[in-house]
């Protein structure tokens, strides 16, 4: 399952806190969109590297080493 709803979930709370007057809240909603997004990258990356080393049978070391850090 994807995980860019979250992204549109974050987009849509945005517009309500801005029509409700709720700026700082929008704003702060604008820097958690930035980090959602970052990590599904980051999780799309992963999954593609895991995907590349179980077909490879072999060692993807660095995409992968990346994917091992909390």
């Amino acid at each position: 399952m994807s995980q860019e709803w979250m992204l549109d979930l974050l987009k849509d709370l945005r517009v309500v806190a801005h029509r409700q007057a709720m700026y700082e809240v929008a704003e702060h909603l604008d820097d958690v969109a930035v980090l959602v997004a970052r990590e599904v990258q980051i999780s799309n990356a992963c999954l593609a590297a895991a995907s590349a080393e179980d077909e490879l049978d072999g060692d993807v070391s660095r995409a992968v080493a990346e994917c091992d850090t909390p």
